[in-house]
C-alpha cells in the first residue's frame, strides 16, 4: 500500500478517537445546557487532534476537522431534539453536501504525514519554539471556534418553532447555500486542474470563475455560512443577532485568510 492511503487510515483512526472522546464528554459531562456542552465536547475532541499533531509533527492533521465536525454537531442536535420537520432534514444535508465535498477535496491535495500546509510552515518559522502554543491556538481552537458559531444559528433553529416559517425565505436560503456549495466545488476543482497542469509554479489560475474573482472558493465558503444564518431568518427574524457567526467567518477571510494568499503570491513572484 502506497504512503498516502496509510496515512489517510492514521488520519480516520485519529478522527474515531476524537468523535470517540466527544461522545464520553456529551455523555458525562456535568453541563446541562446542550450548546455549552457540545462546544465543549467540540473542544474536546479538538485536543485529541492536536495531541497527535504533535506526535506527527504535522498541524495538517487538524486541517480535515474544519468540515468533518459539523454535520456530527447537528447531528446530535437533531437527536437530541427529536425534530423531524423537513425544514430542519434539508439544513442537514446542505451541511452533509458541504463537509463531504470539502473533506474529500482536502483529501485530493493532501499528500500525507509529509505534507504540512505552507501557512504552518510559516507560523511555525515564526514563532520557533512556542510554536505548538501557536498550533493549538490558533490553528486548532481558533478555526473550531468560528466554526462552532457559524452553527449556532442551526443550533437556535432547532429549538424554534417553524410552523410558521418563511417558506419563501427558506426557499431563497436553500438556494443560496446550495448555490455557495457548488459555487466552492468548481472553485476548488478548477484550482487542482490548475495546479496539476500549470507551466510553472508561478502561474496564477486565470480561467473559469477565477477569471472573474480572485477567490472563489473563499467566497462561496464564506456564503456558505451565510446561508445558515439566513435559514434562521427565515424562522424568527428577532434571531437576525445570530449573524456574528458569518460575520466573524467573514472577517476571518478577509483579514487572515486572503491577506495571507496575497503575500504568498508576492514573495512568489519576487523569486
Amino acid at each position: 500500500m502506497k504512503q498516502k492511503p496509510k496515512d489517510l487510515f492514521v488520519i480516520l483512526f485519529i478522527y474515531m478517537l476524537a468523535l470517540g472522546a466527544a461522545i464520553l464528554t456529551l455523555k458525562y459531562a456535568p453541563v446541562t445546557n446542550m450548546l455549552w456542552k457540545t462546544a465543549l465536547a467540540d473542544v474536546v475532541a479538538t485536543i485529541v487532534v492536536f495531541i497527535f499533531s504533535v506526535i506527527y509533527n504535522n498541524s495538517s492533521v487538524y486541517d480535515p476537522y474544519w468540515s468533518a465536525a459539523p454535520p456530527f454537531i447537528v447531528l446530535y442536535w437533531l437527536l437530541q431534539t427529536g425534530e423531524t420537520e423537513f425544514l430542519y432534514k434539508a439544513i442537514w444535508i446542505l451541511i452533509i453536501l458541504w463537509g463531504v465535498r470539502l473533506t474529500w477535496n482536502w483529501i485530493l491535495r493532501w499528500d500525507g504525514m509529509k505534507d504540512e500546509d505552507w501557512r504552518y510552515v510559516n507560523i511555525r518559522n515564526k514563532t520557533k519554539g512556542f510554536y505548538w502554543i501557536a498550533s493549538l491556538l490558533g490553528i486548532h481552537l481558533f478555526p473550531t471556534a468560528m466554526v462552532f458559531m457559524g452553527l449556532v444559528p442551526v443550533y437556535y433553529l432547532l429549538h424554534m418553532d417553524v410552523s410558521g416559517f418563511d417558506a419563501w425565505l427558506a426557499v431563497i436560503a436553500f438556494v443560496f447555500t446550495l448555490n455557495a456549495i457548488l459555487l466552492e466545488k468548481t472553485a476548488d476543482d478548477q484550482l487542482r486542474r490548475h495546479l496539476k497542469t500549470r507551466q510553472n509554479e508561478h502561474a496564477r489560475v486565470q480561467t473559469g470563475l477565477w477569471l472573474f474573482l480572485k477567490y472563489p472558493n473563499y467566497v462561496g465558503e464564506i456564503a456558505f455560512w451565510w446561508g445558515l444564518y439566513f435559514f434562521a431568518l427565515s424562522v424568527d427574524r428577532s434571531l437576525w443577532w445570530l449573524g456574528f457567526g458569518a460575520v466573524t467567518m467573514t472577517l476571518m477571510f478577509l483579514f487572515i485568510s486572503i491577506p495571507m494568499m496575497r503575500k504568498r503570491r508576492k514573495n512568489k513572484m519576487a523569486v
